[in-house]
């Protein structure tokens, strides 16, 4: 989930920003237009849709020959958990690098992609290179592929993405050990598609925006480039869940939660102190803060960014239970008596 708040990005009539020709992303690179760079991401996002799509198919189909004992230990579910995982770790090891070097083009470019308030282009206003335009097709293509997948499955993605303490309280049909009522409660339903469906569709609706009017391309980059820790959890899942080289599960949780720290976790002071730069400092070409408690919405457009690192806090703690969890327990030394 990103910036909502682009949508509330005001570019000065001087600025010549409004049509985005001749203003300059990286130097060298010519901004194309909003309708032209929404095209060339449509194809892109097909394409990584479709894909994803036949990896899963081929994961699955080379799962029971690459691990029998592991894929017929597990529930069918499970089984699909875990080719899911191998599919959202290949999209990972793509657009993580790839989301890295849009951010490194356009925090440490020379000369540099942007500059202060209020020269044009700034944080707000800078354009998206032309592979953060590649990356957020691809990364768009394989969100319409998650989307569809929970669609087509959605009793494995119920048994599997279903958050067992919330869900028992609302619906003891999906709990073990709790009595089946005939019919699951319709705010579990609700729940599990805002889960589900809710960050991909914002993301969606809001990312190719950004990216193709030149509005918070920085910080659509930076979501980008935390795909990299995904890369971690999606190894560690088809460890952990398909019961897989048990040894390497413990170093590669470590990882994972260390890679998280740095991308999701250190960064927050930076992202919220760039964001608060690009919404109080009006002369960024951005409506001034004040206006956020006023008309058109602008509350939910400056108040969604933030949202990110306010979950991923939680989230951290949360892959740190679960890598301490998978630390095999010592024996209790008895002394002697």
């Amino acid at each position: 989930a990103l910036v909502a708040c682009s949508f509330g990005f005001r570019c000065p009539a001087s600025s010549g920003l409004r049509a985005r020709h001749g203003s300059m992303a990286v130097p060298g690179y010519e901004v194309a237009g909003f309708v032209e760079t929404i095209m060339q991401m449509v194809p892109i996002a097909v394409a990584s849709a479709i894909g994803m799509g036949a990896c899963l198919v081929a994961t699955r189909a080379l799962f029971p020959t690459v691990a029998k004992e592991s894929h017929d230990a597990l529930a069918p579910s499970r089984r699909f958990f875990v080719s899911q995982c191998v599919v959202s770790g290949l999209h990972a090891l793509v657009s993580g690098p790839a989301g890295t070097a849009v951010l490194q083009q356009l925090l440490f470019s020379d000369p540099p992609a942007y500059a202060a308030c209020p020269a044009q282009p700034n944080l707000a206003t800078v354009a998206a290179p032309p592979l953060a335009v590649w990356t957020c097709g691809f990364t768009c293509g394989y969100f319409v592929y998650d989307s569809i997948v929970m669609l087509v499955y959605p009793e494995f993605t119920r048994a599997e993405l279903g958050n067992p303490a919330l869900m028992c309280s609302l619906d003891p049909h999906t709990c073990r050990g709790h009595a089946r009522s005939s019919q699951p409660h319709v705010s579990s339903h609700l729940l599990l598609a805002a889960r589900r469906y809710g960050h991909h569709l914002i993301s969606l609706l809001v990312w190719p925006y950004c990216i193709a009017s030149g509005r918070a391309v920085v910080f659509v980059s930076f979501f980008l480039f935390t795909e990299l820790t995904n890369i971690g959890q999606a190894l560690f899942l088809v460890l952990n869940k398909g019961k897989m080289l048990p040894s390497l599960e413990t170093p590669v949780g470590l990882v994972w939660a260390l890679s998280f720290l740095g991308c999701r976790i250190v960064t927050i002071p930076w992202l919220l102190k760039a964001f608060a730069e690009a919404v109080v400092t009006s002369d960024c070409g951005m409506a001034p803060f004040d206006r956020a408690l006023g008309a058109e919405s602008d509350t939910l457009r400056h108040a969604h960014l933030p949202s990110p690192p306010i979950a991923n806090t939680p989230r951290y703690s949360r892959h740190a239970s679960v890598c301490r969890l998978a630390v095999p327990p010592q024996p209790r030394l008895t002394p002697p008596p």
